[in-house]
C-alpha cells in the first residue's frame, strides 16, 4: 500500500492528496508535524521536508515528482501524456510553478497568513512570478488546456492565493484554472481531508 507522510499545511502534500483522490488510489497517512519534526523523519526524507511517497522500496520526496509518478503508475495518459510534447509542456508547468511562482508565493504567504514579520515588498515579485507565469497557462480552461496533474500542483500550491489581497482578475487564465480545479470532488476530498 502506499503511503503518504503528510501535514494538513502542506500544499505540496495538498497536490500529492488531490491525485491520490482523483485516481482513487487508497494509501496510509502518516502525519509529520512541520514546525518540529519527528527525530525519526530525517531518515525518511533527506532534506526533513513533506511530503514523502512510499510505494514499497520506492521513495519519493519531491512532490511534483510523485505527481508525475503515479500519473504513469496508474497509465493515465490523460494526466501525464506520453507525447513529448504534451508531456513537456506539462513539465514546464510544473516546474515554472515550483521555480517561478512558489518562492514570490511563500513570500507573501509568510506574513498575510502566518503572521511573520512582512517583508518590504512582496507584492511586486508575486505580480511578476504570476503575471509569467499567466502567460503559460493555456487560455480555455485547465492548465495545458485539459485536466492534467499540472492542475493538481497548481490548486494545491496557490491554494492560499484567493486569501491574499490581490486582485486575481489581473489573472484569468490562472484563476479560471484554480477555479476549475478546486471545484473537482477530488480536490474536495483532498482539501477536507484534513480540515
Amino acid at each position: 500500500m502506499l503511503k503518504l507522510y503528510d501535514n494538513a499545511e502542506s500544499t505540496n502534500a495538498l497536490k500529492v492528496r488531490f491525485l491520490l483522490a482523483e485516481l482513487r488510489l487508497e494509501y496510509e497517512k502518516i502525519d509529520v508535524a512541520l514546525d518540529t519534526k519527528p527525530g525519526w523523519y530525517g531518515d525518511v526524507h533527506p532534506f526533513n521536508l513533506v511530503p514523502t511517497l512510499v510505494d514499497g522500496d520506492l521513495v519519493l520526496t519531491e512532490s511534483n515528482t510523485a505527481l508525475r509518478y503515479l500519473a504513469s503508475r496508474e497509465g493515465r495518459d490523460d494526466l501525464y501524456p506520453a507525447d513529448p510534447a504534451r508531456r513537456a509542456r506539462i513539465d514546464q508547468l510544473l516546474d515554472s510553478l515550483s521555480l517561478e511562482v512558489r518562492p514570490a508565493l511563500w513570500a507573501a504567504e509568510e506574513p498575510v497568513l502566518y503572521g511573520t514579520p512582512e517583508p518590504d515588498d512582496w507584492r511586486t515579485p508575486l505580480a511578476e512570478a504570476l503575471a509569467g507565469y499567466e502567460r503559460l497557462v493555456a487560455d480555455d480552461g485547465y492548465a495545458a488546456g485539459a485536466f492534467s496533474i499540472a492542475d493538481c500542483a497548481i490548486a494545491g500550491r496557490m491554494w492560499h492565493l484567493p486569501e491574499l489581497p490581490l486582485d486575481l482578475g489581473a489573472y484569468p487564465r490562472i484563476e479560471r484554472c484554480l477555479s476549475l480545479a478546486m471545484a473537482r470532488p477530488a480536490f474536495a476530498a483532498a482539501a477536507g481531508a484534513h480540515a
